[in-house]
């Protein structure tokens, strides 16, 4: 018999231990340096104490799953979590009770089990997994009742797919889907932290060899859910196979799986939440913000010319891997998004010029509200700099609910336009981009052009061919930077909603000791932010005056949560004076 691991709640909780980490290692080295920073508070002091309890124990720090269980077990998370009472209902790295005894595995998912992990996966697919919203214990509740509904379903589904997939543990480990202290959790009072445990006692506990069997919950209960919604009853004769077909299609991994299967959590906008603000939307706007930088810089047209001229056998290319990207690439210009799909795309996301206005409706708005968040940013930045403010010739004065309001108002702008085909057009358009980049470093390609690196190369060609060359430092900086702000606003949209608190940490801005991110364009730290916005103003030449008038709020334009369509009796009026309005 192989253990189960729930990976979708173990995923979760490894996040929540980096999480953790990264915070830990912030107040350390604020600790460490408290000659030049100040140190810790006694708030500080007691955050890093909680933070070292959950590291130093194997007991799920997920303060997602904690608040379900609690709420599912009707008792409070210290109760449930004792450390001489191992439940049932706490977790291990994904690793539920029934799964964690050394010596005699039980089997299946016991009943609670089941019942808590269809819970929390109904939870994610709604993207209720905030526990400090208000009403999240009634969204358990909904999800419970929803859940015993489909009682026999998920039965069904949980006897049929529990034992389906198997794979070694340690697979799952270097995927980045689990945390590799799993290895010998189930030891009691052990310190994950205080020694490697992969090569604990392998007929007992975890190892890195054992052949588990996964499972997502999350995906588990959109398939039942989907099967309910379709009317597939618990004696339908082809219930086994409606069963495997849709967890598959709701897992990936079946090819050709429609857009409509993939991982895009909507915001309930039942609770207070704020809907005007979507971070898939973001994420779409971040892709399509870098490439439309590249496009002003003309790398695109620059891969369609050497294509013609390889075409045209100007090109002293040898037969290979270069030769059928190309060919390929002529072969299959049909399929790619046209230049002119791509400026309407533009459009409607930036207002940049070039698109079609009689069928996009470009964000008017966006520069205005662009700048605006930059040289806040920047501004408060400098304000925090005693070196910068005593050289500053005019005081700068910028708040924290200053930055919050104009983030704010970008990220709802950005969102808003970047609904429908923007989030598949932004994957297409990550993928050319890393065609591109690895055509242009091509051996082949510099050589033919006596280029150095790809930036040569695409001077060479719009030198030579597309009527002049292009400030590409500026648009490559434009892109690496504004793809780090609108990350920054993607992570950290929750922040950015009427709560109270930092929008961007000040310790994280004065301590030069806390460097950034390793990756600032996929989790940028506030640091990141602040010299992302500090490099666009420079190579944007925006000037001191400029940036304090920028920083100082406004009110804010009329942003609707999504895109409306203006009524048709509005559109008659308009048409008839000779406006004509775009159609969505």
């Amino acid at each position: 018999m192989n253990r189960i691991l729930l990976v979708d709640l173990g995923e979760r909780e490894l996040k929540e231990r980096q999480k953790l980490r990264a915070r830990r290692q912030v107040l350390k080295t604020i600790l460490e340096t408290a000659e030049t920073s100040g140190g810790l508070n006694s708030d500080q002091l007691g955050e890093l104490a909680k933070i070292n309890a959950k590291l130093k124990s194997d007991i799920v720090a997920d303060p997602f799953y904690r608040k379900v269980a609690a709420t599912f077990a009707q008792t409070t998370w210290e109760d449930l979590a004792d450390p001489d009472e191992d439940t049932d209902f706490i977790h291990k790295y994904g690793l539920i009770g029934s799964q964690r005894v050394p010596d005699n595995l039980l089997g299946a998912l016991q009943a609670n089990e089941r019942e808590i992990a269809g819970i929390c996966g109904l939870l994610q697919i709604d993207g209720v997994t905030d526990d400090s919203r208000r009403g999240f214990v009634q969204k358990v509740s909904a999800a419970q009742g929803e859940y015993r509904e489909h009682r026999e379903l998920f039965d069904a589904a949980f006897a049929q797919l529990s034992s389906r997939y198997k794979v070694p543990l340690k697979s799952q480990a270097k995927s980045g889907l689990i945390d590799p202290q799993i290895f010998g959790c189930i030891v009691p009072d052990e310190d994950p932290e205080g020694k490697s445990r992969e090569t604990v006692n392998t007929d007992t506990l975890p190892h890195p060899d054992d052949v588990i069997a996964v499972l997502s919950g999350r995906n588990l209960a959109a398939a039942v859910r989907k099967l309910a919604a379709d009317g597939v009853s618990p004696n339908d004769p082809w219930l086994a196979s409606r069963i495997e077909n849709t967890y598959e299609m709701q897992s990936g991994v079946v090819g050709g799986a429609p857009p409509s299967s993939f991982d895009i959590p909507l915001p309930d906008l039942e609770e207070a939440t704020d809907g005007e603000i979507v971070r898939e939307n973001l994420d779409a706007a971040q892709a399509i913000y870098f490439a439309y930088q590249l496009e002003e810089a003309r790398m695109p047209q620059v891969v369609e010319r050497i294509v013609e001229l390889f075409r045209a056998g100007l090109l002293p290319l040898s037969y290979g891997k270069t030769g059928d990207y190309l060919y390929g690439y002529y072969k299959k210009a049909s399929e790619r998004i046209t230049e002119g799909e791509r400026r309407d795309l533009y459009m409607r996301a930036f207002g940049a010029p070039g698109g079609d206005p009689s069928i996009n409706q470009p964000n008017r708005e966006f520069n205005d509200l662009w700048w605006r968040f930059v040289s806040s940013v920047s501004s408060f930045g400098r304000q925090l700099t005693v070196d910068r403010m005593f050289r500053s010739q005019i005081p700068l004065s910028v708040s924290q609910e200053q930055v919050r309001k104009a983030a704010r108002d970008l990220a709802a702008s950005l969102s808003r336009n970047c609904y429908g085909i923007a989030y598949q057009f932004s994957k297409e358009l990550k993928t050319l981009i890393i065609e591109y980049r690895d055509l242009l470093s091509d051996q082949e390609i510099r050589t033919s052009f006596g280029a150095r690196d790809m930036w040569q190369v695409m001077d060479q060609v719009n030198a030579n061919y597309l009527g002049g060359t292009r400030n590409s430092h500026r648009f490559r900086t434009q892109a690496k930077c504004g793809a780090i702000v609108i990350a920054w606003l993607a992570r950290n949209h929750q922040r950015l909603t009427n709560r109270l608190g930092e929008v961007i940490s000040t310790n994280a801005l004065t301590n030069p000791q806390l460097r950034g991110s390793e990756r600032p364009m996929e989790d940028p730290t506030d640091w990141d932010l602040l010299q992302a916005c500090e490099q666009l103003i420079a190579v944007g030449g925006i000037g001191d005056q400029r940036v304090e008038d920028f920083s100082q709020p406004v009110e804010s334009p009329t942003i609707t949560s999504r895109p409306i369509e203006m009524p048709q009796i509005a559109r008659d009026v308009l048409d008839s004076a000779g406006i004509s309005l775009p159609s969505f």
